[in-house]
């Protein structure tokens, strides 16, 4: 069995966001007020990646660093990524880390690259483990791994490709969600997902670039797990939030929260309830490259952007 610990702290793959009830571009005319968003990445790019997680009052932060290389031809293009500096790390070491990725020019993703470490894989050698077990557990965090990038690059850029929506119109599509604690008591219900879409939003909080969109994907149960029994009623909301340029798709923000109520009975038939929260937030800044080593960043008052220097 694998370890409790091993398991990651957030389950991206329950904010997926499903596009079926979404317009596409293929339609022959483009309604006023409506946007069509278009995946058209630079040939290169660099950015630092801030990837904030929280669970209650549980916090983490890890640092990572973006970097496009060009494409040739059909020759699937590379995202590559290199871990930074995380002195507060915290929580964010036991997520899954971000990860290079390869997609092709329509931006399909392709496949990932798995970190060359990580804190699942470490638990996996600090524990006392035949060899053919480890072998199949670290084949099983490796598949998880590549889900995990699959997943953020569906809900950066992949579900959005050619997507037409109207700011200010709420998207409602059919879907399912999972209730329940673990895969034990979990059970499949019906749920509703909500598509928001608003316009001219900053791309950067406290900047005049309003040129980017906001998309709130938020997906709720058509009815609680267990409505009518006050003693094990569960329910759960999951939302997604993404920043992003129409024009790209480049993704600025992206913020996923998920929120779950349960509700049992003591022993003397008192009702009890527990409330949860937990998510995970990427905020991307681009034109940023990691610094070499011997050199710190300083912000003067009014000098604008951030100035290098070269320790002594």
């Amino acid at each position: 069995m694998m370890p409790p610990a091993f398991r990651p702290v957030l389950l991206s793959a329950a904010v997926l966001v499903g596009t079926s009830a979404c317009v596409t571009s293929s339609s022959t005319r483009i309604p006023p007020g409506a946007v069509v968003l278009r995946f058209a990445w630079p040939q290169t790019l660099s950015a630092r990646v801030s990837h904030s997680v929280f669970n209650g009052d549980a916090r983490g932060e890890r640092l990572y660093w973006w970097s496009l290389e060009p494409g040739e031809g059909a020759t699937p293009r590379r995202l590559g990524v290199e871990p930074g500096a995380s002195p507060e790390a915290g929580l964010a070491a036991l997520a899954h880390p971000e990860m290079s990725v390869r997609f092709d020019a329509e931006g399909t993703f392709v496949g990932a690259e798995p970190p060359a470490d990580s804190a699942g894989q470490a638990m996996l050698e600090a524990f006392p483990l035949e060899p053919e077990q480890r072998e199949h557990l670290l084949r099983t965090l490796r598949a998880s791994q590549e889900e995990a990038a699959r997943v953020r690059w569906e809900q950066r850029v992949g579900h959005w490709r050619d997507v037409m929506l109207l700011s200010g119109e709420t998207v409602r599509f059919a879907t399912k969600m999972w209730l329940g604690e673990d895969s034990l008591q979990r059970e499949e219900v019906e749920a509703e997902e909500r598509t928001t879409f608003e316009a001219g939003v900053a791309c950067v909080p406290e900047e005049g670039d309003t040129r980017c969109v906001r998309l709130r994907v938020e997906t709720t149960p058509l009815h609680a797990l267990h409505e009518d029994d006050p003693c094990e009623r569960v329910h759960s909301r999951r939302t997604f939030e993404l920043v992003t340029d129409p024009q790209t798709l480049l993704p600025y923000l992206t913020r996923a929260v998920q929120e779950d109520e349960r509700v049992w009975c003591e022993a003397d038939g008192t009702a009890g309830t527990e409330r949860t929260r937990q998510g995970e937030v990427f905020v991307f800044t681009y034109g940023l490259q990691p610094l070499p080593p011997g050199t710190w960043t300083r912000r003067e008052p009014g000098s604008g952007p951030a100035r290098s220097h070269t320790r002594p």
